[in-house]
């Protein structure tokens, strides 16, 4: 095209910034249209190239897009979605210091829960969780997203106990918990053995038509096999509208945990037969449960087939179980 229009870079620039891939070609095409004779970058142009700054980790090409936005002046300085962005680039890459002074500096203090959020991830994202917790608590109003974020940084780094207070806070208040809720606080719910709130959890999506997907329906699974109610995992696997890798290693890793080996080992070759291929968090389960079972040869048959058939590179987990094996039934 001769002399696109600013729509025009704007669509290309965006159209790489969501390709896989392709974002460090969002950030050479907005250098070019800087370098336009013909056209200047508007609040649409922005959002795209910050978006991809963040997908390459381009701290110094966002403080250069940054700065373009300070040359510019006018309302960008205080466009929220460029502002949000920017928070964010700067927190994905670590500068937290930056990404907390543009928060103070553009931030309306009962507006925009958007570039709280943002500021919120940064700190979780970079383990301040103190930080994290206490800009929450000064929200003059809090999203689902808000709760979300609270609960699965909380999760994801090992305070699980923090997530379930989190998540209590959000079921007191007005906020009601959606789908990322409830697959984010899951994994806490079973690691404090809280089987009353993970019934409550499994409840509360039946009664609000939350789909019982793959991930939630091997939250699910995961949360009573831990809880200790095996068969209600059994249960919940059993009325799944569809089944993966990841819904057949919960069920069968549950049933390894409980001693329950020939059924682990069962559901192992349904799994085979129903065409999923076992991933090696599936053999982890089966050598463990080979190894409450005391099935010696069986255990080595599943590991040269992990190794030989599969073509899966044995992790410390398939040796540990291996040793645990001979440990306790080889002669």
């Amino acid at each position: 095209m001769d002399n696109p229009n600013c729509f025009s870079w704007n669509t290309i620039i965006r159209a790489y910034s969501e390709s896989e891939n392709q974002c460090l070609e969002a950030v050479v095409l907005f250098s070019e249209m800087v370098c336009s004779e013909f056209v200047e970058p508007n609040s649409f142009t922005y959002p795209s190239v910050l978006k991809a700054c963040v997908e390459i980790r381009g701290i110094e090409e966002g403080k250069q897009v940054h700065g373009q936005i300070i040359k510019c002046g006018g309302e960008l300085n205080c466009d929220e979605f460029v502002v949000s962005n920017l928070v964010r680039v700067y927190s994905v890459c670590g500068v937290m210091d930056d990404a907390r002074r543009l928060f103070g500096k553009c931030v309306v203090r009962d507006g925009n829960v958007v570039i709280w959020n943002v500021l919120i991830d940064g700190y979780l994202r970079n383990g301040e969780f103190e930080s994290a917790r206490k800009l929450f608590d000064l929200m003059p109003e809090r999203s689902v997203v808000s709760w979300n974020a609270m609960i699965a940084g909380y999760a994801q780094n090992g305070f699980f106990k923090e997530a379930v207070e989190i998540f209590r806070e959000m079921q007191l208040g007005n906020e009601c918990p959606n789908y990322v809720t409830l697959v984010s606080v899951l994994p806490a719910i079973s690691r404090l053995g809280a089987l009353e709130l993970g019934k409550w959890v499994h409840v509360y999506a039946e009664r609000n038509d939350i789909k019982l997907d793959d991930v939630l329906g091997s939250a699910l699974v995961d949360m009573y096999s831990k809880c200790g109610s095996i068969e209600k995992a059994v249960q919940v696997f059993q009325r799944l509208p569809q089944t993966n890798v990841i819904t057949w290693n919960a069920i069968i890793g549950g049933l390894a945990m409980h001693g329950r080996a020939k059924d682990a080992l069962d559901y192992f070759s349904k799994m085979e037969k129903s065409g999923v291929k076992p991933s090696d968090v599936s053999y982890i389960s089966v050598l463990a449960a080979c190894s409450h079972a005391g099935l010696v040869d069986l255990g080595k048959f599943y590991f040269d087939q992990m190794v030989r058939v599969v073509g899966l590179k044995p992790r410390i987990e398939h040796y540990g179980c291996l040793v645990d094996l001979f440990g306790r039934w080889a002669t």
